[in-house]
């Protein structure tokens, strides 16, 4: 499977719906971005299973002032002036050293909030091979891996939430991750994940 038809399989999960919110009004603006990997044989066989592609997450630094600890994907608050694929850029290579270099491809998810109060716009990245980690312990406290299948593996739930007067459906992806314990990928990351998700199974 050569570089083109990988990348034509990405730009058709690009193309699918996915979740769809609706957003309530909020004055602060935060881009994320989520880090995908294709196998490194699937560069050079002559078809792909992409329940074998993988994201990256991390679990944020306890440090930090808003959402310590939780499961998220790089990301972080658009500065002024500033577009937000390139917030989404900044804060990938910050955490984990991602430079722009190694991403081959990259579309916009639907926009999602978080209860913190911002309002998030959210890119998915088709990244190289050749991406060298490099964790910042002030911001990330560990990453970890897990293909398309072993999410498709989680119970994922719904529910609910009121926030204010606004109801919103709420996704959960309850994960136990080996030496590191037990986690629940939640709200706007579990909304993200599950727009992602959608479109993904569109074409398995």
């Amino acid at each position: 499977m050569n570089q083109e038809n990988i990348l034509n399989i990405f730009q058709k999960i690009a193309k699918s719906t996915g979740l769809v919110e609706d957003i309530p009004e909020m004055h602060r603006r935060s881009s994320i971005l989520i880090p995908i990997f294709c196998p490194e044989t699937d560069w050079h066989n002559n078809s792909t299973d992409i329940k074998n592609w993988s994201l990256l997450f991390t679990i944020r630094s306890e440090k930090l002032k808003e959402h310590a600890g939780e499961i998220a994907f790089p990301g972080g608050r658009i500065e002024e002036n500033e577009a937000p694929f390139q917030t989404a850029l900044r804060e990938a290579e910050e955490e984990i050293g991602l430079g722009k270099e190694q991403i081959l491809s990259y579309f916009q998810l639907n926009n999602s909030f978080a209860r913190s109060g911002y309002h998030i716009i959210p890119y998915c990245a088709l990244i190289s091979n050749d991406f060298k980690l490099k964790i910042n312990k002030d911001e990330v406290n560990e990453v970890f891996f897990l293909t398309i299948q072993e999410i498709l593996n989680l119970k994922s739930w719904s529910e609910t939430r009121t926030l204010a007067t606004f109801k919103r459906e709420v996704w959960h992806y309850p994960i136990d991750i080996d030496d590191l314990g037990k986690f629940d990928i939640w709200g706007a990351t579990g909304n993200i994940l599950r727009d992602l998700m959608l479109r993904i199974e569109e074409h398995i």
